[in-house]
């Protein structure tokens, strides 16, 4: 069911039962993210006609991406480099393991597991050319055209992920030792804490999954993303994108997502639209547990589970 209407009723509801859940703690180890108003939760729907639905605190809310912004270095990466250079560079399976493990890297390597888990988008982000700054502007290219508007990277979480990212040039290093990433680590490094600190709101982050729910194509109808892509990617949020809370995830709302620390959750209802949602509070898993409230009740009240649709 993707009529407006419908959507905005259970998105409404899907909120208020959020809203009843004090559970779960903002992210501490960035001190920019630990800083935030746990309270604050927003969710958009934009669906693939373009209409868009909001409720929340959406026009006060921004927030960076973080891990869900490893769905940009992928798409772009995908497309511009393909996915023979990809696959090459980065596995495809769920790791089983947190989404920051060194020990799984070390243990199983050289490979990281797949583009989801940080030394997957640190690898991805590894294939870019140039030096950061060129690197950067490459990620707000791609991160503008997925979003739909221009997108930035907010300059204080960028600086903050760079003072206490210590387990990320661990895992930099450690790829670079074992031949899966060459050049400078702190280019490289520079690269990805940019792509984590892109600067978003749900309905910028909600249209990334509308573009991808709509086979590579934007709501204005251009072509972001080639359809073979967009499903190699919708098919990695289904699979990896929650870390290891996917397959408890994916069988409670069957839509493709991926989460990140500052709370953000991007989720794509096949066929009819991208959904994101941002609350900061964090269950064990690094998930934020409002927007697992709000997902679960969309996918329930709008049957958009995959595996409860019907063939046309």
């Amino acid at each position: 069911m993707t009529e407006p209407e419908a959507v905005q009723t259970a998105l409404d509801h899907a909120l208020r039962l959020s809203l009843a859940n004090p559970e779960g703690a903002v992210a501490t180890y960035i001190p920019e993210l630990g800083s935030v108003d746990p309270d604050r939760t927003s969710a958009a729907v934009v669906l693939n006609s373009g209409q868009v639905i909001t409720a929340g605190e959406v026009a006060e809310h921004r927030f960076t991406l973080q891990s869900a912004a490893k769905l940009i270095v992928l798409c772009g990466a995908l497309e511009e480099l393909g996915a023979d250079c990809v696959f090459s560079a980065v596995g495809s399976e769920p790791s089983g393991e947190s989404f920051s493990s060194i020990a799984r890297l070390d243990s199983r390597g050289p490979q990281a597991a797949n583009p989801m888990v940080n030394s997957g988008a640190i690898t991805l982000c590894g294939l870019i050319e140039g030096q950061a700054e060129e690197r950067i502007a490459w990620i707000e290219r791609w991160a503008t055209k997925l979003c739909g508007v221009r997108v930035g990277v907010n300059a204080r979480v960028q600086a903050s992920e760079r003072r206490t990212g210590d387990r990320n040039r661990s895992i930099a290093y450690l790829l670079r030792s074992n031949g899966s990433l060459s050049g400078s680590v702190d280019d490289v490094l520079d690269a990805y804490f940019a792509l984590c600190s892109l600067d978003v709101s749900v309905v910028e982050a909600a249209h990334v999954g509308c573009v991808l729910a709509n086979g590579g194509v934007a709501p204005s109808g251009e072509r972001v993303v080639s359809v073979d892509n967009a499903r190699r990617v919708v098919s990695l949020m289904a699979s990896c994108g929650m870390y290891d809370e996917s397959g408890t995830y994916m069988m409670k709302t069957g839509l493709p997502a991926k989460s990140g620390v500052s709370g953000v959750i991007v989720a794509s209802a096949v066929a009819a639209g991208g959904i994101a949602v941002c609350s900061p509070r964090l269950n064990k898993r690094g998930g934020s547990v409002r927007g697992h409230v709000i997902l679960e009740h969309l996918s329930e009240a709008l049957g958009w589970h995959f595996a409860t649709q019907t063939p046309a």
